[in-house]
């Protein structure tokens, strides 16, 4: 049983404000010989018979080939073709998008991939510079161009930031400390892992380990929620996905409770340099947290 730690999520006002932060044959030739035989009349004939015969069953052949070409591009063929032309204008866009941010960001971080529904289309903004930014995913029923001024308006589902301080220890005190949780009750959440169980002030608590991070998984009971169900979800996408590795120590705060806030926090320091990576939904958080470098 491992020993683990409890997270109280920490409020980090530093960041950059915007972007919503109120809250895809030719015709053949046919040739019918005769030979000089005892009846030449009748084998030409039969001949000339069996040709137009053959040329009829041809042409029922070839139509009955054009129905089917015709069936498989209004059917199968017309399914498909839309889906692969989305995916592939999905991806350029996609990649657009990283251009445009890193020509203003050089050395951003940014995730691997970015799914958006057929019918939505990702947007992005982003301000600052390769000290201190922020980059806000949103997906709309339009593509807007990079750093639309709309965009601002638009309470983003993910936000990528950070925040560079005058020292590692001064960008390590903004990290949440961890706090021992022993003689608290462990409960089982898949992969070998025991995660320490809390209450307090209307809220329930499961809290464990993951490597050097520290993953705490928040419900409300006066909602009647358990945090049991994400706290599973997320051990089950960890042990094949891995969190960006912090110098020293990050934290994971995931909130089963659906807010128009991006409560879902991922925050870890490389040097004097602080990142955290938000989101409004809790897996999509982690997804894309593993998918950020």
């Amino acid at each position: 049983m491992k020993k683990t730690l409890l997270v109280l999520p920490m409020m980090l006002l530093f960041f950059v404000a915007g972007c919503g932060q109120s809250s895809q044959s030719s015709n053949q030739k046919e040739a019918v010989k005769t030979s000089r035989t005892s009846h030449p009349v009748k084998k030409a004939s039969a001949k000339k018979s069996s040709a137009k015969a053959s040329k009829r069953q041809s042409s029922t052949a070839s139509s009955s080939q054009a129905t089917a070409s015709t069936v498989s591009s209004t059917g199968q063929k017309a399914s498909t073709a839309p889906a692969s032309n989305g995916a592939t204008s999905s991806q350029q866009r996609f990649a657009a998008l990283k251009r445009s941010v890193f020509n203003q960001i050089p050395d951003a971080k940014w995730p691997s991939s970015y799914p958006v529904a057929d019918s939505q289309y990702l947007n992005v903004f982003a301000t600052g510079d390769g000290a201190n930014y922020s980059i806000f995913f949103s997906h709309g029923q339009s593509a807007l161009p990079y750093n639309d001024p709309t965009l601002q308006n638009i309470n983003a589902e993910l936000a990528i930031q950070k925040k560079t301080y005058a020292s590692v220890s001064e960008a390590q005190a903004q990290v949440a400390p961890a706090r021992s949780t022993q003689g608290l009750r462990q409960v089982a959440i898949g992969d070998g892992i025991y995660a320490a169980s809390q209450g307090a002030a209307g809220s329930s608590y499961l809290t464990w380990n993951e490597g050097r991070w520290t993953v705490t998984v928040k419900a409300s009971t006066v909602n009647g929620e358990d945090p049991l169900p994400l706290a599973k979800q997320a051990v089950a996408w960890f042990a094949k996905n891995a969190l960006p590795v912090p110098d020293e120590h990050g934290t994971v705060d995931l909130a089963v409770t659906h807010t128009n806030t991006r409560q879902n926090q991922i925050t870890w320091t490389e040097g004097n340099a602080l990142y955290m990576i938000s989101g409004l939904e809790p897996m999509q958080t982690i997804q894309e947290g593993t998918a950020t470098r």
